[in-house]
């Protein structure tokens, strides 16, 4: 059993080029992060975080850029241990 189930990652970003910040809940303690099953469900979770944050920003001015900063956050306000798993789940296997 996990003990950080109820931990969720917050992210506080001002968008480029916009006035405001916003901030979006990232729900990852359901998921096992050392596997690529649930590293690609966090995954699809902070995409649908970033497109939200970053849809008021233009093609032009960065919405990319605004998307990365995201997914970096995210990664980064996961525990050390758990950073760790989920970037070893990324690596591919060779045989």
């Amino acid at each position: 059993m996990k003990t950080l189930a109820s931990l969720v990652a917050v992210l506080t970003l001002a968008a480029a080029g916009s006035a405001s910040a916003g901030e979006v809940r990232i729900a990852w303690g359901d998921l096992d992060l050392s596997t690529p099953t649930g590293a690609e469900a966090f995954d699809a979770r902070v995409r649908a975080a970033a497109r939200k944050m970053c849809r008021g920003v233009p093609m032009t001015a960065g919405r990319a850029d605004c998307r990365a900063a995201v997914r970096e956050e995210a990664v980064n306000r996961l525990p050390g241990a758990v950073q760790v798993d989920y970037a070893l789940s990324r690596v591919p296997l060779v045989a």
